[in-house]
Order: structure tokens, then C-alpha cells, then sequence
């Protein structure tokens, strides 16, 4: 009999657990995007080895924290990473897809919501970042949700089978991408949430400074 995994955070629609080399596998039969504008989401078409390979480096040379997002029925919806994990200053930097047969339910807000409360509880982190282009107005709405703030933006080279400068279909968020020296790049919005306990605890620790406590 098998037994159940250790989930890190529950969510209404959703549980996480850490990312293992077999999602891997999983993760390789997803259902694949309709819009080339989300081409870059899709799976990586990888042999058995090289599925090995990547899991390898992810974890070890990259040093990277992979979870499993699955849904109630035990089924991989999403993964989630978190990158430039720096433990002393309490930061990290978030990647996060779905599988697109998920998307538009709800399931990644859901799952983000949980893990914020795991990574501000139990895992004492204090702010995380990420960058999210700015025509994937999905994920922006949901990342508005979840309470993270928009604070720069940066131009970004774009990777995608979408031929934006061209094809008439991308019209409305022409304005969104631009041609560089290095290929077409995308506009990105970073964004970062906050640990509520700090900050709650900050204005604190300033009334009791300023009353000399």
C-alpha cells in the first residue's frame, strides 16, 4: 500500500508536495498550448536519459526548489520552482505553468495562495519575486490576487513560435514586444509579495522606536 505524500500546502482545489523525478514524466504528457504565443509553456520533448539529465541539473547544478502542484483527483495541473533561493536574506524568485488543459479554472491562484502560506509560515521566507510578461494577462490577474505588487519592468528576450511583429492576430499587443540586436523581446513586469508578518510588524517596531522602547 502506498502511502500518501507530504503535502507542503492545501488549497481549496489543490495540494503541492515536492517535485520528483518522476513528474518528470508526468509533467512530459501535457496537453500542449493552441495559442503559438504560449509555445515556450509547452513540455520539452526529452529521452529517458535526457528527462534524467534535466532533473539532474534543476536540482543539484541549479540549486532550484521544485513542487508538484496536483489536483484533488492526484492529477499534475502545475509545477511550481523557486530560483536564487537566498536563505539568509529570505528571498527567492518564482516559476510557475500549468498544464493547459487546467488553465482558467482557478487552480493556479488556488495553489499559489496555499503556498504563500506555507512559504511565509513554515518556511520563513519574507518577500518573493517574480517577472511576468506583460501580455499574459492570466497570470498577471492572478498574481494580483495573490497579493504580489508590481515594483520595475525590464525588457526580456521573447523564446515563442508566435510570429508577434507580424501576424495580425497579435495587433492589439504589438505595442508589448520590440526587435533587438538579440531577436524579439517581451516586455516584463516584476512584481513581489511580502510576508503580511513583517509586514504588519514593521510600523510596530517603529511606534516602539519612536517611543523609545
Amino acid at each position: 500500500m502506498t502511502g500518501q505524500p507530504r503535502w507542503i500546502a492545501v488549497g481549496q482545489f489543490t495540494r503541492m508536495r515536492e517535485f520528483t523525478r518522476r513528474d518528470v514524466d508526468r509533467w512530459a504528457e501535457w496537453g500542449r498550448h493552441a495559442d503559438p504565443l504560449f509555445s515556450s509553456y509547452n513540455p520539452t520533448a526529452m529521452t529517458g536519459p535526457m528527462r534524467d539529465a534535466w532533473f539532474d541539473d534543476l536540482v543539484h547544478r541549479q540549486g532550484q526548489l521544485p513542487y508538484a502542484i496536483e489536483d484533488l483527483d492526484r492529477r499534475l495541473v502545475g509545477r511550481l520552482f523557486l530560483r536564487h533561493v537566498r536563505q539568509r536574506e529570505g528571498t527567492s524568485v518564482l516559476g510557475i505553468d500549468l498544464d493547459a488543459q487546467y488553465l482558467g479554472r482557478g487552480l493556479g491562484t488556488d495553489a499559489l495562495r496555499a503556498f504563500l502560506g506555507y512559504y511565509f509560515g513554515a518556511a520563513h521566507f519574507s518577500k518573493m519575486y517574480l517577472s511576468v510578461a506583460a501580455f499574459n494577462e492570466r497570470a498577471r490577474r492572478s498574481y494580483d490576487r495573490c497579493g504580489f505588487q508590481e515594483f520595475s519592468s525590464h525588457w526580456q528576450t521573447f523564446k515563442s513560435d508566435a510570429q508577434v511583429l507580424h501576424d495580425p492576430r497579435y495587433a492589439e499587443i504589438r505595442h508589448l514586444f520590440r526587435r533587438s540586436a538579440e531577436g524579439v523581446e517581451t516586455l516584463m513586469y516584476d512584481m513581489v509579495a511580502r510576508s503580511p508578518l513583517r509586514r504588519w510588524s514593521e510600523p510596530v517596531r517603529a511606534a516602539l522606536r519612536r517611543q523609545g522602547r
